[in-house]
């Protein structure tokens, strides 16, 4: 990595995510190792579900409501409020917090890890693309849920970068195995690099954007009505896929079996591997018209993660 291209970050300003790969088509990270008072190495998943939940306000508020210092805990607890009034963040809060583990509970978990609803994937994308990309949100997915708690539109992320007014849409999948999650990622591109879909979500954008605050409103609001043609639409578009997924690159750290060197080395290898899976079942027609950048995310363990998450989501909800 070129020294200081990432210091600058709005999120993450103790650098706890680093940056193993950078390239045109490929990002990989890892949360970086600790040591504990024994002396001994320390995977600091709640240092990074913090990190996470501090996306929250202007994930669910950016440039829809101002926030003040004086009332930034009170927008976290509003925000908090938002998720869990929607299906799938309910649904998992009872299952990976309140244990409620009956055949009925787990058949619905399992059919929204399928549909990747209800995870925190969509915060972390948020996050990476602002402090890594340099981006700022367009709009809210959660802000314009409807009445049943159903997003306002498909993607997990629609963002912009201010100065070169590039559009960036963003995919995220929380999966129980790399391959699994990437597989995942190609059915969304499949499904979502369409005209009736591409548009649809340019209409909802455009309702959104006239409710905003956001200084260039306006110029992307043209932008969205002139295109009515798929190759309209796509030109210049940038897409980010996000595959958070578990991989014992930290176990074995923590085992002290992998130095930190080791363990870089370990999980560059596994990410080149999945990058070659990814391309090798992207069949997708239009692959070659959109800029596809893959964000490799692997964390200890998936359920750890996703619970420490809820219970700090949860606790927000109270201040």
């Amino acid at each position: 990595m070129a020294e200081g291209k990432f210091d600058n970050r709005v999120f993450d300003q103790a650098q706890l995510i680093e940056v193993t790969i950078d390239e045109d088509d490929l990002m990989s990270f890892l949360v970086k190792m600790d040591i504990g008072d024994d002396g001994k190495p320390r995977y600091p998943v709640d240092e990074l579900a913090k990190l996470v939940i501090r996306v929250l306000p202007e994930y669910v508020f950016d440039w829809h409501e101002g926030i003040s210092l004086e009332d930034a805990m009170s927008k976290v607890s509003e925000a908090a409020n938002r998720l869990y009034k929607t299906d799938p963040y309910k649904a998992m809060l009872d299952y990976y917090v309140n244990n409620k583990k009956d055949a009925e509970q787990v058949e619905k978990v399992k059919e929204l890890e399928e549909n990747n609803r209800g995870e925190f994937g969509e915060l972390l994308l948020h996050l990476l693309l602002r402090d890594f990309k340099g981006t700022r949100s367009l709009m809210s997915k959660v802000f314009f849920s409807d009445s049943r708690g159903v997003p306002a539109h498909g993607f997990d992320a629609v963002h912009y970068i201010p100065d070169s007014k590039q559009l960036w849409l963003g995919e995220s999948k929380l999966y129980s195995d790399g391959k699994g999650g990437l597989s995942n990622l190609v059915k969304d591109l499949r499904e979502h690099l369409t005209r009736d879909y591409m548009h649809e979500q340019f209409v909802v954008i455009q309702k959104n954007l006239k409710s905003q605050t956001n200084p260039d409103k306006e110029e992307w609001i043209k932008k969205f009505q002139k295109n009515e043609r798929l190759m309209d639409m796509i030109d210049g578009l940038n897409l980010a896929m996000l595959c958070l997924y578990p991989h014992d690159v930290y176990q074995k750290q923590l085992e002290e079996e992998l130095n930190q060197l080791e363990g870089l080395e370990y999980h560059k290898a596994n990410v080149r591997e999945l990058k070659e899976y990814f391309d090798k079942i992207n069949k997708c027609p239009l692959k070659d018209k959109v800029n596809i950048v893959l964000l490799m995310f692997p964390v200890k363990d998936k359920a750890e993660f996703v619970k420490n998450l809820h219970l700090k989501l949860w606790h927000a909800q109270q201040f």
